[in-house]
């Protein structure tokens, strides 16, 4: 059969991307910060162990292997230390062994930084843009779940509190592969609870900010 050229995206959702596109720049120019670009192609992979970075050879060239950004973190932390003022980026990102229902291995994102302001501060205006992109259809005001009380309401265990022969249990009692949660540290644990159980049954009534993260499950 002759292969089909045309693209997936109806014209309607094209329209509706550019919209919110637009409206983020709208949104953050009305601010004062300032919209930087920062290179896709990086010298060094993530340091994040659960990222993969996809990997970019020249052909017939001796240059070193290339990377595609897993996010514009480090590129743009960098602008940070030299002294920029408040900045954000909307630009394709790269995740190279990402795929399925709710991953793409390519993906547009919105990065930004806020000197000097507080989580507090932050959250708050992650809300904001949400409402300023989705008007009524981002439902009420975002909600606030510590780590300890997703879990609770969710899974009815503790992450901070039960031994981790409980939190095994929880996960083979939910589906999880007996094996593969018998290899797992406590923190495997509770990245594996979290992303397969917790975070899929929070957002159904609007947004969810889930804040006081232990500090072993900080990525960097």
């Amino acid at each position: 059969p002759t292969p089909d050229w045309r693209p997936s995206a109806a014209l309607a959702n094209l329209r509706r991307r550019a919209a919110l596109l637009a409206g983020v720049r709208s949104f953050f120019a009305g601010r004062g910060v300032l919209e930087v670009d920062t290179p896709q192609l990086v010298n060094h992979a993530v340091t994040d162990l659960h990222l993969h970075s996809a990997e970019v050879r020249w052909p017939g060239s001796a240059a070193p292997t290339g990377y595609l950004h897993t996010s514009p973190e480090y590129a743009m932390k960098r602008l940070l230390a030299a002294g920029s003022e408040d900045i954000y980026q909307l630009c394709h990102v790269f995740r190279g062994d990402e795929h399925g229902a709710f991953h793409n291995a390519e993906f547009t994102l919105v990065e930004w930084y806020r000197r000097g302001w507080n989580i507090e501060t932050l959250m708050r205006e992650v809300d904001e843009l949400l409402r300023w992109l989705l008007g009524t259809a981002a439902g009420a005001a975002a909600r606030r779940l510590s780590y300890e009380q997703a879990f609770v309401q969710t899974l009815g265990c503790n992450p901070l509190l039960d031994a981790d022969r409980v939190l095994a249990d929880c996960a083979r009692a939910r589906g999880s592969d007996a094996a593969l949660v018998g290899d797992c540290a406590r923190d495997e644990l509770l990245d594996l609870l979290m992303g397969t159980y917790v975070g899929p049954q929070l957002g159904g009534d609007g947004p969810v900010f889930v804040d006081r993260y232990p500090a072993s499950q900080a990525a960097l």
